[in-house]
């Protein structure tokens, strides 16, 4: 997985690029360091930080590549994705320097629609992954979701979790109310159509050598992939946003976004085709 680092040599920023190389852990792709300057006059003030990291990088065994571009953040982080052919962009909250900033705010929600690929937003301070909670609404972006998951358990060797929430179903459906209150597993062995998908989730970890546990909840999807986290103790929240077709832009529906904006740890947001 070849991950793209972005930094602005803050301790916030240091943190995300640390938390980045979990993912990367155990793989044999490189990893490029990128910092953005916006100011001529501080070109130098953060490569301290950058060298720093990047023997740290190497110690994981993976090659480190360091890039210092000038210009605008998300330009510039959005045309290094692409020309270096990231997987994963990953990103911090905001830092405290006069260098060009990779904030949880407007650069983020950029770099999120326009990037080539998927993008890690580093909240919280998590410095492990050992629990991942992978959230799939009953589509092909749901198992692009889980299998990122399973790509990043790979190399963390965490467990995962597989949440489908079923919401906004009326009480009269007369289909819906058998499964009322059913589990994950007895969804999966009725064979209904998210018990059907929940087990098709569970084959895209398999293949890659991941196990996951199935998990379902009934409510709102915000408030019950909030509550699972909160009780589930997770380290790394896994999400997809859908491609608009034809463009690189991605479409962020509101249960993705209002995630981003609720919850205080890591978030992937894995990108549809």
């Amino acid at each position: 997985m070849r991950l793209l680092l972005c930094t602005d040599g803050s301790p916030a920023a240091a943190q995300a690029a640390r938390f980045g190389m979990e993912i990367a852990r155990g793989s044999n792709e490189p990893i490029e360091l990128l910092s953005v300057i916006e100011n001529p006059r501080d070109a130098e003030k953060n490569r301290p930080s950058l060298e720093t990291l990047g023997r740290e990088i190497e110690t994981i065994g993976a090659q480190c590549d360091i890039k210092i571009r000038h210009g605008h953040a998300a330009e510039q982080i959005l045309d290094e994705a692409g020309a270096w052919h990231a997987d994963v962009i990953v990103l911090g909250r905001s830092g405290q320097r006069g260098i060009t900033r990779f904030v949880m705010g407007a650069t983020a929600t950029r770099i999120i629609q326009y990037a080539p690929c998927s993008v890690l937003l580093c909240k919280g301070n998590q410095l492990s992954i050992k629990k991942i909670l992978a959230c799939t609404a009953g589509s092909e972006l749901g198992l692009r979701a889980v299998e990122m998951a399973g790509r990043v358990a790979e190399y963390s060797h965490a467990e995962i979790s597989v949440l489908h929430v079923m919401s906004q179903v009326a009480i009269s459906d007369q289909a819906y109310l058998p499964d009322l209150g059913a589990t994950a597993e007895e969804l999966i062995e009725r064979q209904t159509r998210e018990g059907q998908h929940l087990k098709a989730a569970l084959a895209v970890l398999a293949s890659r050598s991941s196990r996951g546990v199935p998990k379902v909840r009934h409510g709102f999807v915000v408030d019950e992939i909030l509550a699972e986290l909160r009780e589930g103790k997770y380290d790394l929240l896994v999400v997809g946003a859908h491609s608009a077709h034809g463009l690189t832009r991605w479409l962020l529906d509101d249960v993705t976004a209002d995630l981003l904006e609720a919850v205080n740890l890591p978030v992937l947001v894995v990108r549809g085709s």
